[in-house]
């Protein structure tokens, strides 16, 4: 396909009537990219797309300002202090060596405790512990143990 002068003068003249890409296309004879294609090398006027819908700017969530005083006859609950958990990764002064930090339980209850074992060195868990947190996975190629 081949643009002649007369079919570009008719495209320049159905693009700024306002018809669709697609529409001008069915009129020519070629297909709607050949339509857009030749708008963009004509430089004629971009038309916004028709799938794009108009982007709102974000709007801003509005925080109530305070017009009145406090009633001071109103008792105002003091805030609850929450009890700070227990470290996470406490290691033991113990002389006789590090002690396994494997958890049992939830850091809120009160029954929670570490397993406190011995730990291996450079770990900080005991050999049972380590067996199950370090988890090591075959290399490529390698038969997995069954």
């Amino acid at each position: 396909m081949t643009w002649t002068d007369e079919r570009i003068s008719e495209l320049a003249r159905l693009w700024d009537t306002g018809q669709s890409a697609s529409a001008i296309g069915r009129i020519l004879g070629v297909s709607k990219n050949a339509v857009v294609g030749k708008a963009h090398r004509m430089r004629l006027a971009s038309r916004p797309s028709p799938i794009r819908q108009e982007r709102r700017a974000p709007s801003r969530r509005r925080i109530p300002i305070l017009t009145k005083p406090l009633d001071k006859s109103i008792p105002v609950p003091a805030p609850i202090a929450e009890p700070a958990p227990p470290p996470r990764h406490a290691i033991s002064k113990d002389p006789k060596g590090a002690k396994c930090l494997w958890p049992y339980g939830d850091p809120r209850d009160s029954d929670f405790h570490f397993c406190g074992s011995g730990a291996i060195e450079g770990k900080p868990y005991c050999a049972e512990h380590c067996a199950r947190a370090y988890i090591v996975r075959p290399a490529r190629g390698e038969a997995r143990a069954a």
